[in-house]
């Protein structure tokens, strides 16, 4: 007997801003002149040649998948044009499950392109997590890297260690938990407000050989390589990792770090 499939998960109470600022989009592609170089162009291209393309940046480095999910379905209901993720197969894949959610609400929907973002080299700021052990971090902490994180990609809680007598004894505690690094996408505002300097970045390049696999996949439509534009080796280096998978993609765009 097939097993049915589970429902869905409901957006979250916190999207309430998201589903706000969709519904400000929505509102701006309402003003796109009807059927405009629809015959030449996919409504992607055209928007582009318009002028009014909308992209939503779900992250490079951030890889909830539920919450890019979310913010997938939500966008695509709004009628974005395309949406940017991180090159991860499950974020990819929570992308296009969340445009399939939303075209099943609203069938003629349009579909935006999926666009997965990579690097050339470690300098881009869009690729980097923070990270620290919550062990060298002071038990009297006042965790101001908890309150400052705007994706709450950080949980500390204060644990006792020892027997009974460690109650009523401060030294005996100690700090758990640490960066979620899926939700992490790298702002650094944790880094300047650590009181102990104890927060580091850590930069990473993504893997050639596995963004070449996902832009094999049906349902990866762009690709966005983040360069410094300080020198074409390491462009030249990807570029040429990525091989005959580039020529799957309907659009390359090029992001140069000022």
């Amino acid at each position: 007997m097939a097993m049915a499939p589970f429902p869905p998960p409901p957006l979250l109470a916190s999207h309430a801003a998201v589903r706000a600022a969709a519904s400000r989009v929505a509102a701006s592609r309402r003003i796109r002149v009807a059927g405009e170089d629809c015959h030449h162009h996919p409504p992607q291209v055209a928007a582009l040649r318009r002028g009014d393309w909308v992209k939503l940046i779900c992250g490079a480095s951030f890889e909830d998948a539920a919450d890019v999910r979310n913010l997938s379905l939500v966008y695509t209901l709004a009628g974005v044009d395309c949406i940017d993720c991180a090159a991860d197969a499950s974020v990819v894949s929570a992308v296009n499950e969340g445009i399939d959610v939303a075209a099943s609400i609203v069938p003629e929907v349009q579909r935006p392109w999926v666009m997965v973002s990579v690097n050339d080299d470690c300098r881009d700021l869009h690729f980097r997590k923070a990270e620290f052990d919550p062990e060298d971090c002071p038990p009297d902490c006042s965790k101001p890297c908890d309150k400052v994180c705007p994706a709450d990609a950080i949980s500390l809680k204060r644990v006792m260690v020892g027997g009974e007598h460690a109650q009523s004894d401060p030294i005996c505690d100690k700090l758990e938990g640490g960066v979620i690094m899926e939700r992490c996408y790298g702002c650094g505002r944790c880094l300047s407000v650590c009181p102990y300097d104890r927060i580091r970045a850590m930069p990473y390049v993504r893997d050639p050989a596995t963004t070449a696999e996902l832009l094999k996949r049906s349902d990866v439509d762009a690709i966005e390589i983040h360069t410094t534009g300080k020198g074409i080796d390491m462009f030249n280096t990807l570029w040429n990792s990525l091989g005959e998978s580039i020529n799957n993609v309907k659009l390359v765009a090029v992001s140069l770090t000022l």
